[in-house]
């Protein structure tokens, strides 16, 4: 079964006006980067990737959690203990072999943990009646 999400929702005001993440890295020093195109975040640990939607990857010294907190969970869904996802970036939710999991338009699929399908179908609108489960 395959669930495929509105095309790309406009980008709300409110995702636009929100404040950008302040990253440091080393080579390039502070950086503003606006949340609206970060795609998803990925934890390792103590650690997180971001993955924004030109490509660019990076690797922060902080906790999934703590991303959590600092962004608008009216478009950062949590699908799983290691993934956060930007709702705009989600093509489809696909339920075969592998278990539940979204396709993210850059061609990235994450896995659903299965205590948080009703929260994350909610979230991304889906009506639980259409859920083959």
């Amino acid at each position: 079964m395959a669930f495929y999400s509105d095309p790309e929702p406009a980008i709300a005001a409110d995702l636009l006006s929100w404040p950008p993440l302040r990253v440091y890295t080393a080579n390039a020093g502070t950086q503003w980067i606006p949340i609206a195109d970060l795609v998803y975040l990925e934890g390792e640990t103590s650690y997180t990737w971001l993955q924004w939607a030109d490509g660019r990857r990076l690797l922060v010294p902080y906790t999934l959690k703590s991303f959590e907190a600092k962004l608008p969970s009216t478009w950062f869904v949590r699908l799983h203990r290691r993934y956060l996802v930007n709702r705009r970036f989600i093509e489809r939710v696909d339920n075969d072999l592998d278990g539940v999991s979204v396709q993210l338009t850059t061609g990235m699929k994450c896995p659903i943990s299965r205590r948080k399908w009703p929260l994350v179908y909610q979230q991304i609108g889906c009506p639980k009646r259409r859920l083959n489960y």
